[in-house]
């Protein structure tokens, strides 16, 4: 889990250390983050999807930091919110997205010992991955530094929970809470992230998933951290006890309509066109590795064939020459010149004929 422009505004090179929480100018596009396109080619959630912004499936590739939700007026948030929580009677899948066990009002927020961390994610694509499978990967030093902190929190004879603030770049908001619920699994890998580049993953159980402005987090300033607000942290930046708790009670009371949960039919198409052009690629690959290896075996065996059919030429060239030296003194001398000649034309015709031999077997 390149910043180049695919049809929608993307963040940063990878899922790991961040920069901040500046948002990132791009030709073309408008104050939510998006680049401007006519209507037909920008769609919500419930309309045909538009995966591409541009040309071709380039765009299933590019790396979202805020889904359509964030070019949609409030009052149809609200509209899809409620006509979301009549489909989920009659749909299953969706009933499992916007699950009760996120932003309950009985979470707790006041701890005497807890460890805090910001995460910052390059796509709004991962965290969909992480809601949906639970888990998450960062770099190897912040894996390393979160597995740590983890073991650390275990040994300890109080309840002492890691939490993680996630947020993507350039997104200017957070968008939830997890807790970290396991060590970090070093070796094992997968292959659902927006990009093929994360090792290790470590279990996470997600407890608030809403949009939450920077500007409702700004004054919370970070000592450890070259005192700097929380908005302006890298991947992993450690949070303090008493700023985490405050960032926790914020996250709780912060009343909003809006959370990745609106866009995840929009990230669900997404993975799976991805999911898609991923296979074809490998396809693709494997149909190109067969044809390399048949042709560099057929060019191995008729070099292999070449030689063999050389060797025997030459050694009748040599018997023949052989052959001529059982003649008198003037007869070699005489014929030496011709036999010469001659056994120069048969040689140069056998390498032509074993060559031509070579080829045909």
């Amino acid at each position: 889990m390149n910043s180049y422009s695919r049809g929608y505004l993307q963040s940063c090179l990878n899922q790991g250390a961040g920069f901040g929480n500046a948002s990132v100018p791009s030709l073309g596009a408008n104050s939510r983050g998006w680049l401007s396109f006519d209507g037909k080619r920008r769609r919500g959630r419930d309309s045909d999807i538009s995966l591409c912004g541009c040309n071709g499936a380039l765009d299933i590739l590019s790396e979202q930091n805020r889904g359509p939700r964030a070019s949609k007026p409030k009052n149809q948030i609200t509209a899809d919110n409620n006509s979301s929580i009549d489909d989920n009677k009659n749909n299953k899948s969706s009933a499992k997205i916007h699950d009760d066990s996120y932003n309950t009002p009985d979470f707790p927020t006041d701890y005497k010992d807890a460890k805090f961390f910001i995460i910052k994610s390059y796509s709004e694509d991962n965290v969909h991955k992480s809601i949906k499978y639970g888990v998450w990967a960062s770099t190897p030093n912040g894996n390393k530094r979160l597995d740590a902190a983890y073991r650390e929190a275990v040994e300890n004879q109080d309840n002492c929970p890691v939490f993680l603030f996630f947020s993507v770049n350039a997104s200017a908001q957070f968008c939830g809470v997890a807790e970290m619920v396991g060590p970090v699994d070093f070796d094992k890998s997968v292959d659902y992230w927006q990009q093929d580049k994360w090792s290790g993953q470590f279990p996470v159980k997600w407890h608030i998933i809403k949009d939450v402005p920077n500007s409702q987090l700004r004054h919370i300033i970070l000592e450890n951290n070259d005192n700097k607000p929380v908005t302006n942290s890298r991947d992993t930046q450690e949070v303090k006890l008493e700023q985490g708790l405050e960032m926790l009670s914020i996250f709780k009371s912060y009343e909003t309509d809006m959370s990745i949960l609106d866009d995840f039919e929009f990230y669900e198409d997404r993975q799976k066109a991805m999911q898609e052009r991923k296979a074809r690629q490998q396809a693709s690959l494997m149909s190109v590795g067969v044809v390399g290896e048949s042709e560099h075996r057929n060019t191995v065996t008729l070099s292999n064939d070449f030689i063999k059919q050389m060797s025997k030429s030459f050694a009748q060239v040599v018997c023949l020459d052989d052959g001529n030296k059982e003649g008198t003194a003037i007869e070699r001398t005489s014929s030496a010149s011709d036999g010469s000649k001659g056994a120069r034309v048969k040689l140069e015709d056998v390498i032509t004929a074993a060559a031509s031999s070579a080829q045909a077997s």
